[in-house]
């Protein structure tokens, strides 16, 4: 019998160090479940209220049992409040077993109900057919402060008893490590050498002049890095990015002409800086690529644009990276060296172009272009009766076809496997409505409800 190779879905895959969940089946209430439903403001927040006060003396006592919280497949999704890892546990026992292995001093120490704005308060919700209620949460633990979100149902096993479906923790930032906004903001009179004028300081830092070497270093200049800097840099960690491109939006501006971004600008605003009201709906590629440039000015990241990482080389002893990076300026070539405790890769999930050489007969295309799409600029001019032939069928695929058809090609697009077609319209309207949009229920720029 001849062997062959058997593919498993993404979803059938399990990788090291992942935990295959099952899918949930939600808890249907019995019919008499709605006659208890609260329905009231007040009734809701006391039903929430009342299963914090359970979960808070689960944590702190250990008295609670898991079941009393949670429905047989419930979920709680937890980001480093229990653990400085990323947890997902369904079901009361996993959920027990995961609180017993953890510490009295690593333990949440208090969770309470978020109620800044009104779309935060308890409210009643559905999920499928049964009735559940939503709550905001605030979350503290001993080294740190963070969010929640509960969802609560019906049990249907324990007589209509409200308990968690779904659980979420997120920690959001440590005590004493607070970012430097708002009422922590910097009065601007802050100078390590009053001799300096502001500018002065900022080339100096940026440059590493003296003894100073970056706490993390960046590769990548693209969203991923300059949002991850400007993080950084709001908790004084001192972060250098480097990228191999000219100039900060590079990564945009060397795409192909007609490119427009896909998601709406409710979806794609930036830590601390939003972008405009007049802002297009959706944004021109060189339109973001000059926002980049001005986001890294405003925020005062330490960007250093055409420069490559040489070699890297990790260090026990020091606890640091040593790396070197080559840049060009002038012409000549210049090598730095710098120790960074961190380095963080942005250079985005399909950063490297993935352009097939064992294609049969490849070698003896004769055409104008041979070219991956992170490549393409536009088609040629005057080329009516050509062909263009495309493979792919995703965003870029659909524009550069576009183009090469309104230029006069012949196109043809290849396409491995179904397509999922919306209009842009769709897109607002049905998959980001509720929350990035305009109006949306949550205010646009709250980094907790946007994820």
């Amino acid at each position: 019998m001849a062997g062959a190779t058997v593919r498993f879905a993404p979803s059938n895959t399990v990788l090291p160090g992942s935990y295959p969940l099952q899918t949930a089946v939600i808890p249907k209430a019995e019919a008499d479940a709605n006659h208890f439903f609260p329905v009231s403001e007040s009734a809701l927040r006391i039903t929430v209220s009342k299963w914090i006060s359970s979960m808070n003396d689960y944590l702190s006592e250990m008295q609670t049992q898991p079941t009393a919280l949670f429905v047989k497949q419930g979920y709680w999704r937890d980001l480093l409040c229990m653990t400085w890892d990323f947890r997902t546990l369904q079901g009361p026992r996993q959920i027990a077993d995961f609180v017993a292995s953890s510490s009295s001093e690593s333990r949440i120490c208090n969770i309470f109900l978020e109620e800044s704005t009104a779309y935060k308060a308890p409210q009643a919700t559905q999920l499928g057919e049964t009735k559940a209620i939503q709550a905001f949460l605030n979350v503290e633990t001993h080294s740190g402060r963070g969010r929640g979100l509960v969802r609560l149902v019906p049990d249907p096993d324990d007589g209509g008893t409200w308990k968690a479906f779904t659980f979420f923790t997120c920690l959001q930032e440590l005590k004493g490590h607070e970012e430097s906004i708002h009422a922590r903001r910097p009065t601007g009179h802050e100078a390590e050498n009053k001799n300096m004028s502001w500018k002065d300081q900022i080339d100096v830092q940026h440059n590493y002049q003296g003894v100073r070497e970056p706490t993390v270093l960046i590769i990548g200049a693209g969203q991923g890095g300059l949002t991850t800097a400007a993080r950084l840099r709001q908790l004084h960690i001192d972060t250098v990015i480097i990228d191999q491109n000219a100039c900060i939006g590079d990564n945009w501006r060397k795409r192909y002409q007609q490119l427009v971004l896909h998601d709406s600008v409710w979806y794609d605003h930036m830590p601390y800086l939003k972008f405009p009201p007049t802002w297009p709906v959706f944004t021109p590629k060189d339109k973001l690529a000059d926002w980049f440039t001005y986001y890294a000015g405003a925020l005062e990241l330490n960007v250093w644009m055409g420069t490559t990482l040489t070699s890297s080389e990790w260090d026990d002893a020091s606890r640091q990276w040593k790396v070197t990076l080559t840049s060009w300026k002038n012409g000549e070539q210049e090598d730095r060296t710098l120790r960074p405790r961190h380095i963080i890769l942005a250079t985005g999930h399909a950063g490297e172009p993935h352009l097939p050489s064992y294609i049969t007969g490849i070698e003896r295309f004769d055409g104008d272009r041979l070219v991956h799409s992170s490549k393409f600029t536009e088609p040629s001019k005057n080329a009516k009766g050509k062909k263009a032939v495309i493979v792919g069928s995703c965003n870029s695929a659909h524009d550069i076809g576009k183009n090469y058809y309104e230029h006069g090609y012949s196109v043809t697009m290849i396409q491995r496997s179904s397509t999922l077609v919306l209009t842009s319209q769709t897109l607002i309207e049905v998959t980001m409505k509720g929350l990035y949009a305009e109006d949306g229920v949550s205010p646009i720029y709250d980094p907790f409800t946007r994820g």
